[in-house]
C-alpha cells in the first residue's frame, strides 16, 4: 500500500484506520479495508470491534487483528457474532487475492 492510499484512509476513516506498520495488504486488498472500515461504521459495529491489523502473506491468507472495546464482553455472544463475522471478512479478503492471481 502507497502512503498516498493510506492517507486517502486516513481521510475517509480517521483513526478507524490501523497504524501504518499494521497493515500488510496486496494492492487489490486495499478497496476491501476501505470497504470494511465504512460498513463497521455505517453498521455501528465499529462502537463494539476496532481493526487494529490486517496482515496478508504472499499466499492471499490475511489475519484480522481486532480488539473488543468496552462495550463487548469477549465472552459474550455478541463477541462470537463478531468472531464469526470477521471470520468472513478474512475469507474475503483471501477470495480478494485468488481471484487477482487467477486473472493475471
Amino acid at each position: 500500500m502507497s502512503d498516498d492510499e493510506y492517507g486517502v484512509l486516513v481521510a475517509s476513516h480517521g483513526d478507524a484506520v490501523p497504524a501504518r506498520d499494521r497493515l500488510r495488504l496486496h494492492d487489490c486488498q486495499v478497496p476491501a479495508l476501505d470497504s470494511l472500515l465504512r460498513v463497521m461504521r455505517e453498521e455501528r459495529i465499529d462502537r463494539e470491534v476496532r481493526v487494529v491489523g490486517i496482515f496478508a502473506q504472499a499466499s492471499g491468507r490475511t489475519k484480522i487483528d481486532k480488539e473488543f472495546t468496552a462495550i463487548v464482553d469477549p465472552r459474550s455472544a455478541a463477541a462470537l457474532c463478531h468472531e464469526i463475522t470477521f471470520a468472513r471478512f478474512e475469507q474475503r479478503f483471501e477470495e480478494i487475492v485468488r481471484e487477482e492471481t487467477t486473472d493475471d
